[in-house]
């Protein structure tokens, strides 16, 4: 009887440590140190695709350059998940729209950015996911610390 109730226990052991290494995946997350979030961004362009899928929504924007050619833009914000919970949905930016997003480009020189505050060409500013709120947030918070 002895064994049997220790065979169900070590059983159950394991099962538990399986489970919790599996998933273990499931709480990572990628890291921003690809943006440079000590220096915002603002750009201001056409939204040409809005794409509400996972990981990320993503803001396609046609921005013009000092020079007047056409640069491309991705701008990633919140999974759809947490937008929609900020009222987001698959047509919030229409193609077409006009568009300023603020944010954090990417070190590397490519024309991405994790877009952390979205204005529509009325001045009207979109609600924001609480990671955007709080990356932003910690961006005015170093900037306070400066002066």
């Amino acid at each position: 009887m002895q064994l049997k109730s220790n065979s169900r226990w070590l059983t159950a052991c394991l099962l538990l440590a399986a489970l919790v290494v599996a998933s273990a995946p499931l709480f990572a997350h990628h890291s921003q140190a690809a943006y440079d979030e000590d220096t915002l961004v603002t750009i201001k362009g056409t939204v040409t695709q809005f794409e509400f899928i996972n990981p990320h929504s993503i803001i396609h924007l046609d921005v013009k350059d000092d020079k007047g050619n056409i640069e491309s833009w991705l701008c990633y914000s919140a999974p759809p998940g947490v937008a929609a919970r900020a009222g987001w949905t698959h047509d919030y930016f229409k193609p077409g729209e006009e568009l300023t997003v603020m944010g954090f480009a990417e070190k590397s020189g490519r024309k991405v950015m994790f877009g952390v505050r979205h204005i529509r060409s009325n001045g009207e500013e979109t609600p924001e996911g609480f990671a955007e709120k709080q990356v932003y947030q910690g961006y005015l918070d170093r900037q306070a610390k400066k002066q």
